[in-house]
Parts: C-alpha cells; structure tokens; sequence
C-alpha cells in the first residue's frame, strides 16, 4: 500500500521487507502433508474409475457430425439450385433445404441430448448406489437420500477398496 493510501484512511504504516514470517515446518509434517496429498490423489483416481466413462458416445458424436455434415452441404447445394431455377420451382426447393437446416440442428442437439441424457444416468447410478450404502450401514445421513456428501462418497470407496484387498488377501 502507498503512504498516500496510509494517510488518506489512517491506517498504520507497512514495512514491507522488514518482517517477513517464515514458517518452517519439520520433515515430518512435510512427509505427513505429501502422504495426505498422495492419499487424497489415489482417492480421486479411485472415483474417476468407479465411474467410467460412457463407452459408445464416441460413434453417436461422430454419425451425429457425419449427419450435420451432410444437412449443411445438401442445404447449400439446394440454396444454388433454388437460384438456378424458375421462380415456381424455387418455393418447393427453399422448403426442402429448410427442411435440411432442420436435420442438421436436430442432429447437434441428438448430440447434446445423448450427452446430457448419459450423464443424468450416471448421476442417477452414484444416487442409487448411495442409497444402498446408506441403507446398509445404519440411517441414511443425507438430506432424504437424494443428496450426498463427497466426503462420504470418497469414504465409502475408500473403505471398499480395502475391504475389497482383505477379501483378495484371503483367497
């Protein structure tokens, strides 16, 4: 802050450079902090594979562009052969390449929809699947189920991924 700022709304004076707080921390809590990093890390790479991604939207995208593609191109070809022809030809072609706007928008939004639509399922699964856990351990502890915490979800996978190695060390 300028001295200017100082005065102008009495504040006390800065001395910047002069007091520099260094915390200094111990080997140990440096150690601690990277385990919880490493920890907290593991974990979100535990959620991203519980929830895998959906396999198949990949070809939708693709036919659903193809389609686009296609609309666009036939409704600029119709747009030229609307002006090349006489007048009462010219009103049947502009409907059709109307029409073909039509396809093509229609193809983008399949596209969104198809998206939107796989992610409310998923979304849909991990509310069911909590509703199991909570049903299984006791009271459910969300605001009637539909809801959760990411903290329990993270600890829900976190104590399944090692009930799930005690039940491998068994065999």
């Amino acid at each position: 802050m300028t001295k200017k700022l100082e005065d102008f709304f009495n504040l006390p004076t800065s001395h910047h450079g002069e007091e520099e707080v260094v915390i200094v921390r111990s080997k140990e809590e440096i150690m601690i902090e990277a385990m919880q990093i490493s920890s907290a890390l593991t974990t979100a790479e535990k959620v991203d594979f519980a929830l895998p991604p959906v396999v198949g939207l990949d070809a939708h995208d693709s036919e659903m562009d193809s389609i686009h593609k296609k609309a666009i191109d036939t409704f600029n070809d119709l747009i030229s052969l609307g002006g090349n022809v006489p007048d009462m030809h010219a009103g049947k072609i502009y409907e059709v390449a109307g029409q073909m706007l039509k396809t093509a928008l229609d193809a983008k939004n399949s596209k969104a929809d198809k998206k939107l639509k796989m992610i409310e399922l998923q979304l849909k699964k991990i509310r069911a699947e909590q509703i199991d856990f909570d049903l299984g351990q006791g009271p459910a502890t969300g605001t009637g189920g539909g809801e959760f915490d990411r903290n329990e979800l993270l600890k829900y996978i976190v104590s399944s991924k090692k009930s799930g190695n005690s039940d491998n060390s068994d065999k």
